[in-house]
C-alpha cells in the first residue's frame, strides 16, 4: 500500500466516521436531508437527460434512451421531494444492503489480515460480522422507525470508519515491514 492509497483510505474513513456521528446525533434531519439530496440529484439528472434529448434529438444513437431515463429520474426526484415519508420508509432497506456489502468487504479484509499473520484479525472479523448482522436486521425489518434505524446506521457507520482507520494503519505497517 503506497502513501496515496493510505491517504485515500484514511480520508474516506474519517468521512465515514464524521457522517456516522452526525447521523447518530441528528437522525431525523439526516434522513430528511438524504431524501432531499437524493431528490434534487435525481431531478437534476433527469432534467439534464431531457435537455440532452431535445438538443440531440436528431442523433438516434445518442438520444434513444435519454428520454425515458430523463423522465424516470425526473419523476423519482420529484417523488423524493413531494413524498419523502414513502422514500424514508425504504431507506433502511437501502442502508441494510450497503451494510451487507461493506461487512462482506470487511470480512474479506479480516481474512487478509489473518493470511498476513496479524494476531488480532479476529477483532476486525468480529466488527465485520456485527456490520453484517445490522445489515441483515435492516433488510429484514425495513419499515421500522426511521430515526432508530438512522441512529443505528450512524453508529455503525462511525464504528466502521474507526475500524477502517485501524485496519489501514495495520495493513500499511504489515506491508512496509
Amino acid at each position: 500500500m503506497n502513501r496515496k492509497e493510505l491517504i485515500s483510505q484514511l480520508l474516506s474513513a474519517v468521512v465515514y466516521t464524521a457522517l456516522g456521528f452526525v447521523v447518530t446525533l441528528n437522525p431525523g434531519a439526516s434522513a430528511n436531508l438524504i431524501c432531499s439530496v437524493m431528490g434534487v440529484c435525481a431531478l437534476a439528472y433527469g432534467a439534464f437527460c431531457l435537455l440532452f434529448y431535445f438538443i440531440r434529438r436528431h442523433d438516434d444513437d445518442v438520444s434513444r434512451f435519454t428520454l425515458p431515463v430523463g423522465i424516470a429520474f425526473a419523476a423519482l426526484g420529484a417523488f423524493c421531494l413531494i413524498a419523502p415519508e414513502i422514500i424514508l420508509s425504504v431507506i433502511p432497506l437501502i442502508f441494510g444492503i450497503i451494510l451487507l456489502i461493506d461487512g462482506a468487504g470487511k470480512l474479506g479484509r479480516a481474512f487478509e489480515l489473518r493470511r498476513l499473520g496479524f494476531a488480532r484479525w479476529g477483532m476486525v472479523a468480529a466488527v465485520a460480522v456485527a456490520i453484517l448482522v445490522f445489515g441483515v436486521m435492516f433488510v429484514a425489518q425495513p419499515y421500522s422507525a426511521i430515526e432508530g434505524v438512522m441512529r443505528i446506521f450512524g453508529a455503525v457507520l462511525a464504528a466502521d470508519g474507526l475500524i477502517e482507520v485501524y485496519f489501514t494503519f495495520r495493513i500499511y505497517r504489515l506491508h512496509n515491514q
